[in-house]
């Protein structure tokens, strides 16, 4: 019997996919009816046609509940390993999961699980079930991944609805949520352009539509730990936290920058779809923690998305999620929060938890630190720090500079990150930006903000 064949009545059981369940819903007179819908080269196949349609920013949708009979490309073991999996509503505070038994290279085996993975064994004597509020998350695997590569190729979410969504829905987030969020919340009806301020653009910036096409795909990224980047399929996002936090900074500037708004239709549907995806992670257990370059990039999207959509949730998360230490307490939840504080006397005679070597002189300072919420003793005052300068900082300037240009500073409830980022761009010579006209932008416009 195969590993394949064992797993298959545990998979039944979760997913509610066995023979002998009732048939999917009745399609929707009126609806576009299809057997199979596919996105970014991935394909549901159903049991019967199905009512389906798109979101506002392309991603699918089916009328449930339905039942699919197959996924293309299909999981399947290949030598020791399984590809090409699938997850029902990802669980966004842990590691474990069920994409592919290779995914975190080296510490792939104690965190892949078989009954995670929806896309086992499925076919018409074994439907998956899907139902109304429920995300699938499946994803296509690397062929052979080279050493601190991802193992991810490229995902797409398919999204369950018990009824059809407005045309202009953004889709509810893919991961693991309550009942309320897993609703349609937003619509684009919904998005207010006049908090978008009109910086006045610089040499070297790309179009607004050549930047929405790095957030056409999905960003998969719900794994607590800098191990997530691993899970970031090549297809669609960078894997490492530097280029991803930059990247965020480019969508940012464009957004905040002079443009029409056919020209920044696209890239703002994107942007905000992943905002709210962000918001739902960080909420339902989820967390970038600051770990030398990664972590960074997700806290702003969300902010953003709560200043266009005015909605309170979003714009709550700087107040709700502090990366903060106390003692021998810590929580981080963003990379830019955990990173960065400000030199105080943490205890009588003790600076800075009493780890590093800070004096009185450097009291009040606005600082960085390799992973400072979780470990402070690894904190250090010197200047000429790898991670410092060639990994952070350099790569927050794009949207700090949009957060102070749209307002947000109130919102993102940390101080020490602007402080601090306006200090690195006062000292900084060498690496003040990861990409050039990002330090162009600011030049031109951190004066009058």
């Amino acid at each position: 019997m195969t590993r394949l064949h064992l797993v298959l009545p545990f998979a039944c059981l979760l997913f509610a996919g066995c023979p002998g369940d009732p048939p999917p819903a009745s399609p929707l007179p009126g609806w576009p009816q299809q057997r199979s819908v596919a996105r970014h080269g991935i394909t549901w196949t159903f049991s019967t046609p199905m009512t389906v349609g798109e979101f506002v920013n392309g991603d699918p949708w089916v009328l449930g509940p339905v039942h699919l009979v197959a996924i293309d490309p299909a999981c399947a073991v290949v030598g020791e390993r399984t590809v090409h999996g699938a997850m029902v509503d990802p669980d966004p505070s842990t590691l474990q999961h069920g994409y592919d038994s290779a995914l975190f290279g080296q510490w792939a085996e104690r965190h892949y699980e078989p009954s995670r993975n929806a896309a086992l064994g499925i076919g018409k004597e074994h439907p998956l079930v899907l139902q109304p509020g429920q995300s699938l998350v499946s994803v296509a695997s690397t062929k052979a991944p080279e050493k601190n590569q991802p193992q991810i190729d490229v995902a797409a979410v398919l999204s369950c609805v018990d009824k059809p969504p407005p045309k202009d829905a953004f889709r509810p987030p893919y991961c693991k949520a309550t009942a309320a969020q897993k609703k349609v919340r937003f619509r684009e009806a919904d998005l207010d352009w006049r908090v978008l301020p009109e910086l006045k653009p610089v040499a070297g910036m790309p179009t607004a539509d050549a930047e929405a096409a790095k957030f056409e795909k999905l960003w998969l990224d719900h794994f607590p730990s800098w191990v997530g980047r691993f899970a970031h399929p090549c297809q669609a996002m960078p894997d490492y936290g530097r280029d991803l936090a930059a990247e965020t900074g480019s969508g940012a500037l464009l957004l905040c920058s002079k443009g029409t708004k056919a020209d920044k239709r696209l890239l703002l549907l994107r942007f905000v779809q992943f905002g709210i995806d962000c918001e739902a992670i960080v909420r339902n257990g989820g967390s970038w923690p600051g770990n030398g370059g990664h972590g960074s990039g997700r806290k702003f999207p969300i902010l953003f998305a709560g200043a266009v959509l005015h909605d309170e949730s979003l714009l709550a998360v700087g107040k709700d999620f502090e990366s903060e230490r106390a003692g021998k307490r810590f929580t981080s939840y963003f990379g830019e929060d955990a990173q960065t504080f400000v030199v105080a006397e943490t205890a009588p005679g003790e600076i800075d938890f009493g780890g590093a070597n800070y004096t009185k002189d450097h009291l009040g300072l606005p600082e960085w630190g390799f992973s400072h919420t979780e470990d402070p003793k690894r904190d250090d005052s010197r200047w000429d720090l790898d991670y410092r300068k060639c990994c952070t900082a350099n790569a927050w300037l794009g949207y700090g500079l949009a957060a102070r240009a749209m307002g947000l500073v109130p919102a993102w409830h940390h101080d020490a990150f602007f402080a601090y980022l306006d200090r690195y761009q006062q000292v900084e010579k060498q690496w003040r930006a990861w990409i050039p006209w990002h330090a162009a932008m600011w030049d031109a416009h951190r004066k009058d903000l």
